[in-house]
Formats: C-alpha cells, sequence, structure tokens
C-alpha cells in the first residue's frame, strides 16, 4: 500500500501536491488529481532549513493532529528515491500503523527497509535502559545478511552509556545536520558482530522525544556519506521514535485498563474474601489438631509393622501430615495480624545469625552469601518476624539457583526509607509470573503452599514497610522497604 493512500485514508482527505523548498531551490515530490466534491485547502510546515507545502482536497480543513502525523510521515519520504523505497517496505506491515506491531517487529521491518533502498549497507537499533544507563541490542540487517547466530550475538549485546554521552544524545537532533561528524560506537556495534573493519563512521540518530532518550538508529555505507544519509537516517529515526511511542502508549493503555478492571474486581469481591478468609482461617485451627495426631500415630506405626508395604504406606501419610500441618500455619499466618514487638535490630548481628541456618545448604551446592552491610547499620522492627522474611526471601534465591551462587545482601537509606536489597544470579523471574508473585497460593513449586511471599509482604505492610521485587541483568532482586521511624 502506498505511503499516500495510508495517509489519505487515515486524514480523511486526498493530498494533491506535495511541494518542497530548500537551499536546492522548489521542486513538486509528488502530484494528483483533486476531489470535485471537495474544497482545496494546503499546509505549509517549517522543518529545520526546509518548507514544504501540502496541498489536499477535503471536506474541511485538516486538524493539528492530523497534520502532524502527515507532516511526520511525509517528512521521511519527499527528499529522494530511497526514502520511497523504505516507504514500500513499511507500509507491507500494517500492524505498525495500527500500533498492533511490536517493538521488534517495527525494528525489523524499519532496518529492513533502510538496507533494501541500496542507500545503507548496515542498518541497526539499540534501545536505551535508562536505569542501567546501557543501550541494549534489538535488530539489525545488512547486505549480505547477518546469520541468526550474529543477531543473536547483537540481541544480548549491552553497551554501558556515560553521562557525558548521555547528554550529547539528548542534543544531537538539535544541531545542523553534518554527516562528517557523528557520535561513533564502531568497536561496539558492527565490528564486534562481524569483526570486518569499517571504512567510514557510523551515523549514529537517538530516538528522542522531550529529555527522554528511547533508543538510537545505527547506520552504516561504504559510500562516501552526503546530506542524503544524513537526512534519510534522521527521518527514519523520528518515523521510527513515532511508531515506537504508539506501541508503548498502546501496551500502556492497556495495561491501565487492565489494571482498574483487577481494581474493580477486587473490591467487589473484597468483603466476600474477608469472610472466607475468617472461615479458612477457622477451618485451619480445626484441622492442625487432628493433623498432629495422624501424624504422631503413623510415626508410631511405621516403628510397629514389619511389612515393607504397610511400613511405606505410614510413611506416606506421615509425610502428608507434615506437609498439611505447614499448610494450616502458613494459613493462619497469613490469615491474622500477628502483634509487633519492635526493638533496635543491628543488622551484621541479623544476619550472621541467619547465615547459621543455611551453612549445611551452602556447603552442599557451594552457595555464598555475601553481606554488604556496615557494622552500625540497623533497622526498628519486630526481630522474629523480619528474621522469618529474610529466611524465606535467602531460600527461594537458593531455591531458584543451581550450584555455585551467590546470594547477595545490602542495604541504603534513601528519602526517609531503609532498604534492605536480597538479590542472587539465578535466572530471574518468568515475565509471566511477575504479576502474580504476591498472590496467595499461587505458587510454581510442586511443593510449595503459595503463601511464602504474601505472608513476607503482609509482615512488612504491617510494619509500614513493603516488599518489591525487579529483575536485573544478573537475576532477581527482592528490595525491603522500612521506614526510618515505624509507627504503629
Amino acid at each position: 500500500m502506498k505511503l499516500i493512500e495510508i495517509i489519505n485514508r487515515r486524514c480523511d482527505c486526498r493530498i494533491t501536491k506535495i511541494t518542497v523548498c530548500n537551499s536546492m531551490g522548489q521542486r513538486v515530490v509528488y502530484a494528483d488529481a483533486p476531489l470535485d466534491y471537495c474544497d482545496e485547502f494546503s499546509a505549509e510546515i517549517s522543518l529545520n532549513n526546509t518548507k514544504m507545502i501540502i496541498s489536499y482536497s477535503a471536506y474541511k480543513p485538516l486538524n493539528d493532529d492530523d497534520i502532524s502525523l502527515m507532516t511526520d510521515l511525509i517528512d521521511v519520504y519527499v527528499e529522494n528515491r530511497a526514502t520511497w523505497e523504505i516507504a514500500e517496505h513499511v507500509s507491507k506491515s500494517p500492524d505498525i500503523f495500527a500500533g498492533r506491531a511490536t517493538l521488534e517487529e517495527m525494528v525489523c521491518v524499519t532496518t529492513n527497509a533502510l538496507v533494501y533502498s541500496n542507500l545503507f549497507d548496515k542498518a541497526a537499533v539499540m534501545f536505551f535502559n535508562e536505569k542501567l544507563m546501557e543501550l541494549r541490542g534489538i535488530y539489525l540487517t545488512s547486505i549480505p545478511a547477518y546469520t541468526d547466530n550474529q543477531v543473536q550475538s547483537f540481541r544480548n549485546k549491552r553497551v554501558p552509556i556515560s553521562k557525558e554521552l548521555f547528554t550529547k544524545l539528548l542534543e544531537y537532533n538539535a544541531s545542523e545536520d553534518n554527516y562528517q561528524h557523528h557520535l561513533e560506537l564502531e568497536d561496539k556495534i558492527f565490528y564486534s558482530i562481524d569483526k570486518v573493519k569499517l571504512e567510514n563512521s557510523l551515523i549514529l540518530v537517538p530516538m528522542v522525544t522531550g529529555n527522554k532518550l528511547y533508543g538510537v538508529l545505527i547506520t552504516y555505507c561504504k559510500e562516501k556519506y552526503n546530506i542524503t544519509h544524513t537526512f534519510t537516517a534522521r527521518s527514519t529515526a523520528r518515523l521510527l521514535n513515532t511508531m515506537m511511542m504508539a506501541v508503548i502508549s498502546n501496551q500502556k493503555y492497556e495495561y491501565i485498563t487492565a489494571f482498574y478492571k483487577e481494581i474493580e474486581a477486587e473490591m467487589r469481591s473484597k468483603q466476600s474474601l474477608v469472610t472466607l478468609g475468617n472461615y479458612v482461617a477457622t477451618i485451619a485451627h480445626e484441622v492442625k489438631n487432628p493433623l498432629i495426631s495422624i501424624g504422631g500415630f503413623a510415626k508410631r506405626l511405621m516403628k510397629a509393622v514389619t511389612n515393607d508395604d504397610l511400613k511405606r504406606m505410614a510413611g506416606i501419610i506421615a509425610t502428608e501430615s507434615i506437609r498439611l500441618e505447614h499448610l494450616t500455619e502458613d494459613i493462619l499466618s497469613f490469615s491474622r495480624k500477628r502483634p509487633i514487638n519492635k526493638e533496635k535490630i543491628n543488622l551484621v548481628e541479623l544476619f550472621d545469625d541467619i547465615k547459621l541456618l543455611f551453612e549445611a545448604r551452602m556447603a552442599e551446592n557451594n552457595f555464598k552469601l555475601n553481606v554488604k552491610i556496615k557494622e552500625d547499620d540497623y533497622i526498628l522492627a519486630d526481630k522474629d518476624q523480619i528474621k522469618q522474611v529474610m529466611v524465606n526471601l535467602i531460600a527461594n534465591a537458593m531455591n531458584a539457583m543451581e550450584h555455585d551462587g551467590t546470594v547477595t545482601i545490602e542495604y541504603e537509606q534513601k528519602d526517609n526509607k531503609r532498604n534492605i536489597m536480597i538479590s542472587d544470579t539465578g535466572p530471574g523471574i518468568p515475565l509471566e509470573v511477575m504479576p502474580n508473585l504476591f498472590k496467595p497460593f499461587f505458587t510454581t513449586s510442586s511443593s510449595g503452599t503459595g503463601l511464602g511471599l504474601p505472608i513476607c509482604r503482609k509482615i512488612l505492610n504491617n510494619h509500614n514497610g513493603d516488599l518489591t521485587v525487579y529483575n536485573s541483568k544478573n537475576g532477581a532482586v527482592f528490595t525491603i522497604t522500612l521506614p526510618l521511624e515505624n509507627k504503629d
């Protein structure tokens, strides 16, 4: 589908003429017959040192949003044949314009279009992670084509960004086009993938909206650069940025809508859940004592009987009764608010005690517990309850690692809060699991009850604190947050 057809449909008009005026003079880059049953209008747009006059047929003048959309799309294609080639390739993916494409699909289409236009030999896109201050490889393409292994190697690439380079990237789009001076990352981008020494520098164009950097478009060609190369790279980066913002906005809208629906459902069921919780706690309390008796008699049977089958069955009964005892204890702990006896707790001493509990497991699996806490770091909390939280989180961290892993404990005081970070070197938490992590009875373990993390968060909430989690590049990080001075 032609770009002009897309604009006509999206803006409910027919573009009849596009005229570009710059230092090279004035030229008509597109012309079509007007609609007899509509009026003729025109819009004049200034882009750096270029003026664009767009004539169109419509029932009424287009609003500012439609003019802005029209300008962003046309700006990429009016300068030369290569940019029209990009239009043909991008328009083959209508999902991009409808906001249904993923970021990776969008990047793949755009980088391929740049190379297929015969203007560039290589093209790539990296997105910026503001939290980690690094660029992350998304997709790259070239002629001849990169192998799947090379593309995967680029996707795994992380390039740290200094504050100085970050500032330059933010300011880059404000400068005049100068194809002889561009930010260069040769050794860390293409050369590290294909081991081919580049003859020219890269053209690197940041994707920026306001003061927010989303990523960079990187292009390269063996021929000498001219204004066409920089214009195409910058225009394509603006188009890519616009499409990317549409995808992100659509994802945020869907997330917010789902979030509010979940809140609404929780509000409707809150009262019934409270009632159900009380019933469950009562049942758990009534079941606990008989379970203890069943487990005790099963152990006596194991010692008394000589038949192997009966001994095995008694062992199963004893094991399962213990598991059910633990489940009832977790249910009771989750259902009831325990009183808090606050005291000043030295963290070094606390973790010295906790470390003793994991000595055997650490030796067996070659785990390390790295405690990065000062001698005078402390918190105000109920010692038994906080110890329960720490032990649970460290045990979970070790469960996530197979062998030779490290659990790191760190402390910081920031924004009137005390934070304890417990991180591991495991594979991290799958994205599909993350939203359900603190929901009662949700577990990915065959032996877990799904109440460990909810109980930990409830304990911290009762301390006016919280428990949060995110995935770092090395593994999962759980953060315990407590106020400087706890309140009842």
